[in-house]
């Protein structure tokens, strides 16, 4: 779909704008992460290069103060799945994602942190659920019990999400144990259903995009994946916690007539 005219994005250089789409779409939303994503971005490659898949990967800079733009564009040469959409103010991590999801092109549409705090292996997980399940939005998740996963989890990280879990069940029927992890999957047309109509660009976008999958009677599964806490945080725990509830509280509101 099309981008507003303030984004510019670039499309790798193995899937140009008028090349037939690729199998798969990663999305990585990005501020001010020219030291935290290069590692991420090289095990990225080395993973798809292992599968032979065709892939994009499209990080987004969100209006990024530091060379985030400019470490993408000297990655771009050597990757050749390797995207940028850019847009000069930030905006919020909910902006990012849903620039990343009309601009990418794929049936298969993943966005991920930066940090790379889920191993982009456990996208395996979740394509199960949308290929073999028939599933529309699989949604990472660090509350489900499996013996096959295993995480690290902050004890300030895990009360937040008990709080915020009690919430969004009683205000939106959002039923998804861990609305908040940054590793989710949709199907293209999922995709494009549900961010050509998401208004919120906080934190909160990811139960609004939840809200908004079971508005349109689209399924969606939750999936235990491996997940280890970033030493290097971006969240504010004084000021975002408030910020997520707050926005969260508008989704209800924001889409009283939205149909999906």
């Amino acid at each position: 779909m099309p981008l507003p005219d303030y984004a510019q994005a670039a499309y790798p250089l193995a899937h140009p704008a008028n090349a037939p789409a690729p199998a798969v779409s990663v999305i990585i939303p990005a501020y001010n992460e020219e030291t935290r994503i290069p590692p991420y971005l090289d095990a990225i490659q080395a993973h798809f290069e292992k599968t032979g898949e065709a892939c994009e990967v499209l990080v987004v800079n969100d209006g990024s103060r530091d060379r985030t733009a400019e470490t993408i564009r000297a990655r771009m040469a050597g990757d050749r799945n390797l995207g940028l959409v850019h847009y000069d103010r930030n905006r919020g991590k909910g902006h990012a994602v849903r620039m990343g999801m009309l601009a990418a092109r794929a049936n298969l549409r993943l966005f991920t942190d930066a940090d790379g705090s889920t191993p982009i292996e456990e996208f395996a997980r979740l394509r199960a659920k949308v290929e073999g399940e028939g599933f529309d939005v699989a949604v990472g998740s660090r509350q489900l019990s499996s013996p096959e996963v295993h995480r690290k989890i902050k004890p300030h990280r895990f009360v937040i999400g008990q709080g915020f879990r009690i919430l969004r069940q009683t205000f939106l029927n959002v039923r998804v144990l861990d609305s908040q992890c940054g590793f989710k999957l949709l199907t293209g047309r999922a995709a494009e259903r549900i961010f050509s109509v998401s208004k919120i660009d906080g934190f909160a976008f990811d139960v609004e995009m939840l809200f908004l999958a079971a508005r349109g009677g689209m399924k969606v599964a939750e999936v235990a994946v491996n997940w280890y806490d970033s030493n290097s945080t971006r969240v504010n725990l004084l000021v975002d916690p408030f910020r997520m509830f707050r926005d969260m509280l508008r989704v209800r509101g924001l889409h009283r007539e939205t149909k999906v």
